[in-house]
Parts: structure tokens; C-alpha cells; sequence
């Protein structure tokens, strides 16, 4: 009888593909305008990597946005024009905003729309400042135009009633691009495995506004596997990669906790 991990990574089911692989080597093997979004999570160059080596393997920040234009030109090669590729990142350096300057931006298919910031309030905090309690997501579109479902992320108003018509509103309003959600340890989501993982109500979010149900969504930094696990939950397909063998093996393991009816 084959064990679990002998066939965990083969692409056995049509809507799941996640690659034991580097990012490079899986996009090189995709064709052009073969997914519907992009979201990922790549390395910040801020040595933030629970000493693993992953977040500080480049010789200097040249080096660093010198590989991150190679993946970020392949992944608008395989995005399908109108659709969205979101890359999260920090400010706590300037590393990130020149890597918006020097290299999405230096991409003539890609338009900027928008930027998402992650916030929480959570974790160990200094005695001497303001805490830093958020990160960013470079929202970049192929083309000018792009797909947007407004009413599959809409929230409560807090103003009930129209100031101006005295009427009730029928609907509920599109969030603002400043999102707070925290990542507690005693929620079920929470892993101890992973330094930088992301809430899957951010991601689910993301993924119900810019794709629709049964759309590919791509992401080639898995690391825990949240967008995998978040595709799960609305209904997208997803190929993605993680080239860390105990992430990638923890992430599926993660997968088949949280989707337990999912047959792997």
C-alpha cells in the first residue's frame, strides 16, 4: 500500500496541484495566461525566517530584486489579461516599495489598483514606540480592466439608513483596503510550524473578489498553505509550489485537518 506522501503531490485531482519544487521551475513549466490570480506570499529579504535560511539566502538587496524580476515576470506571462496578481510584502524596510518601483512597475502589462493592508494586534510589542502590526499587499492588474465581484465581499454597514433618503440600505458595503484580522494561537487556523503565515479570511476575501468560482488561483510561495486551504474553501482550483520539504508536507497535512472531506 503506497503511504500518504507517495501520492499527495502527483496531480490526481484536477483542481489540486501543489508542486514540491522552486518557483522558477513551476512557472517555466505553465503556459501563457493559464491562471486567474495570483497570490502570494514570497520572501522579504528581512531575515525573518524562523533560521530556516529561505528570507536571507541573497548576497545583498541587487541580488534579491534581481530574482524576484524573474519570478514576477513569469507569473504576469501565465496571468490571464483583466485579472489580478496580489503580492504581499512589508515596509519595515525599504526593500519592498523598490521592488514595486523597480519591478511591477517596470512591467508595461501590469497596472497598479491598489494597495491591502493587513492589520492585527497580536504578538510581542517594544516599550519604546508604536508597534508594527501590519503588512502590505501590491494589488496589480494585467491590463486597466479587471474583474471585481463587489457583492461577494460585502460587510455590514455600520449607518443603517441613508442619511440623505432616510431609506435603509439593501445592501451591505465594500470593505476599505485596510483589513484587521488577528492570528491568534488558540484559533484552529493558527500553526506554530510556520513564521509568516497568513489569515485565510484575508485570503478568501481576495479570492472572492477577483475570481469567480471553478477560476485557477496561483501561488508559488505556499509556505503553510493558507491560499491552497482558501481555494479549498471557495470553490477555485489552485497549482502552486513550496520548495521547503517540511512546509510542503505540513501544509498538506494541514489541508486534510482543516478539509477533512476532501479526498487526497
Amino acid at each position: 500500500m503506497r503511504n500518504f506522501f507517495d501520492t499527495i503531490g502527483e496531480d490526481h485531482l484536477s483542481f489540486f496541484m501543489l508542486h514540491h519544487t522552486d518557483c522558477i521551475q513551476l512557472l517555466s513549466s505553465m503556459e501563457d495566461e493559464s491562471v486567474d490570480l495570483i497570490l502570494t506570499d514570497p520572501p522579504y529579504f528581512i531575515g525573518f525566517d524562523g533560521g530556516k535560511g529561505w528570507d536571507s539566502q541573497w548576497k545583498s538587496e541587487a541580488e534579491y530584486l534581481e530574482w524576484c524580476a524573474l519570478w514576477t515576470k513569469e507569473c504576469e506571462r501565465v496571468l490571464k489579461p483583466q485579472r489580478m496578481m496580489v503580492v504581499f510584502g512589508t515596509l519595515k524596510t525599504d526593500t519592498f516599495l523598490k521592488y514595486k518601483l523597480s519591478v511591477l512597475n517596470s512591467i508595461d502589462t501590469l497596472s497598479p489598483q491598489n494597495e491591502l493592508i493587513w492589520s492585527y494586534n497580536w504578538g510581542g510589542r517594544g516599550k519604546d514606540n508604536f508597534a508594527r502590526k501590519h503588512e502590505y499587499a501590491w494589488c496589480y492588474s494585467k491590463g486597466d480592466k479587471f474583474l471585481f465581484h463587489a457583492d461577494a465581499v460585502r460587510v455590514e454597514r455600520k449607518q443603517k439608513v441613508n442619511i440623505r433618503t432616510g431609506k435603509a440600505f439593501e445592501k451591505g458595503t465594500i470593505p476599505t483596503c485596510v483589513w484587521e484580522k488577528n492570528n491568534h494561537t488558540t484559533s484552529k487556523e493558527y500553526v506554530n510550524w510556520h513564521p509568516t503565515q497568513k489569515p485565510l479570511l484575508i485570503l478568501e476575501r481576495i479570492i472572492r473578489a477577483y475570481t469567480n468560482e471553478g477560476d485557477t488561483v496561483c501561488d508559488i510561495f505556499s509556505g503553510s498553505g493558507s491560499t491552497m486551504i482558501a481555494s479549498d474553501n471557495t470553490s477555485r482550483k489552485f497549482i502552486g509550489c513550496e520548495i521547503d520539504e517540511e512546509y510542503y508536507k505540513r501544509s498538506l497535512l494541514r489541508r486534510r485537518e482543516l478539509n477533512p472531506l476532501i479526498d487526497l
